[in-house]
């Protein structure tokens, strides 16, 4: 006799073939007539056993013929990528979908779709997709920490745990390999991958086999970061600090991009009358459209500043150049800060940030935002002044930094970040991490010296 664990399994087996009811019967005949309770249990669970592979069986069915509607409309090669990576995702029921692609002309693996990564290359004999290159064969790794070619580094990078991995070869029309699909973590309560999912793997990679232009594709994903890499090279060249040699104060600024091109900016400015004027950014998105933005703040600040503007005007102009700097639909998060030379007042206009940190002698305040995020037609901008008894520093950042998912400084903390050292300890950690926004953190400190005298 059996038991209905063995039953299961043997089920399992003989459910694909067209003789399973057969089969299933020789299978109950294992079970004495004696058992009758055990018998029955054991049809109950075989016919709720069918029934549950018959909704997964239509389950499968639903997902292909969605996902092939989606990939016949599509003609954006990005956009087909990212569905292919949905399309395989969905059927394995996992966490995480890549699609690598090879580069044969810089023997790399190429990504552009990765759920949670972003554009990156890797050798073609890395990790476990390097194994799959390789060997030219599927593979499960249900526990890859324990596994020679699985790199833990990445997930410490991204703060992700990796438990389960299928990577499954993929082949063009000719036979030959263009790419690896790679499932990550298994959505069930086992967290492993099976011999079905790579058979299920494999309706997602008959897809990609037939559709996809590897060369092309590669050509133009080479493309895409050469020029995204001068795109960032230029926004990164453009960002003032007139500060650095200031006698009166010190300033710090970290700053930690998303991607290539940041939504984040920052500039900080000497002024004619010996006066600062600061200002941290948060252009929305990521991308060519932010990046524009913020060159596009930039130049609209350098000419305030040429034509001597005081910090009401340069607000009242800001205001009304909102609706040829911003896009439709587009909005801008903006802190900027204006500082007589004496230290003796600040002024400020802030929309959708969150508040700059100002300590003066042994107090510190919370100057909150006073203006809705900015949009493309005419704002009215509210500016604020506070008189200064005794400045000693404040801090503008942006939202990176206390919206974060797993580096987050809570709001009510941020006064912490005051402290030079506190600060540069955050950045130093976050360095090498993936991070969910922009962070831009500018640290504005009164010398000691000048304090003094």
């Amino acid at each position: 006799m059996i038991d209905k664990y063995e039953a299961k399994k043997k089920i399992d087996e003989i459910i694909q073939t067209p003789e399973h009811r057969v089969q299933i019967n020789e299978l109950l005949e294992q079970v004495t007539s004696e058992e009758e309770e055990g018998l029955h249990e054991l049809v109950d669970f075989i016919f709720e056993y069918s029934v549950a592979k018959e909704k997964h069986l239509h389950s499968i069915i639903d997902i292909i013929l969605d996902y092939s509607t989606k990939i016949s409309k599509e003609t954006e090669s990005e956009n087909l990528l990212l569905i292919l990576a949905d399309f395989g995702k969905t059927l394995v029921k996992s966490d995480r979908a890549t699609l690598w692609l090879i580069d044969d002309v810089e023997q790399v693996f190429w990504t552009k779709v990765g759920h949670g990564i972003s554009n990156i290359k890797i050798p073609l004999s890395l990790g476990i997709v390097g194994e799959v290159y390789l060997t030219k064969e599927a593979v499960i790794v249900n526990d890859p920490y324990n596994h020679p070619k699985f790199n833990p580094a990445v997930d410490k990078k991204t703060n992700y745990k990796t438990e389960s991995i299928l990577a499954t070869p993929i082949y063009d029309k000719k036979g030959e390999m263009i790419g690896v699909f790679q499932a990550i973590n298994k959505l069930n309560e086992s967290k492993k991958f099976s011999a079905e999912d790579s058979q299920l793997f494999n309706i997602a990679i008959s897809y990609i086999s037939n559709i996809l232009d590897v060369d092309h594709l590669a050509e133009e994903n080479r493309y895409f970061i050469q020029e995204q890499t001068k795109a960032a090279e230029k926004q990164q060249a453009m960002l003032v600090n007139e500060l650095t040699k200031d006698p009166n104060i010190d300033v710090t600024v970290h700053f930690k991009p998303y991607d290539f091109l940041s939504g984040d900016s920052y500039s900080l400015h000497k002024l004619p009358d010996g006066g600062y004027l600061i200002y941290v950014l948060d252009a929305m998105g990521h991308g060519i459209v932010p990046s524009l933005t913020c060159v596009s703040v930039l130049s609209f600040v350098k000419k305030g500043i040429e034509e001597q503007l005081n910090f009401q005007e340069l607000a009242n102009a800001f205001g009304k150049s909102l609706e040829y700097i911003l896009s439709d639909l587009e909005q801008l998060s903006a802190t900027f800060i204006h500082m007589d030379k004496d230290l003796t007042y600040l002024e400020w206009f802030s929309a959708g940030m969150y508040p700059v940190m100002l300590q003066d002698g042994d107090e510190i305040h919370s100057l909150k935002a006073n203006n809705i995020p900015f949009m493309n037609f005419f704002f009215n901008i509210k500016v604020d002044r506070v008189e200064l008894k005794d400045f000693q520093k404040l801090i503008v950042y942006s939202d990176g930094i206390t919206e974060d998912t797993n580096y987050v400084v809570e709001k009510d903390d941020m006064h912490t970040m005051l402290d030079a050292d506190v600060l540069a300890n955050y950045f130093a950690v976050i360095a090498d991490k993936k991070m969910d926004d922009d962070v831009t953190a500018v640290l504005v400190e009164r010398k000691q010296d000048s304090q003094d005298n």
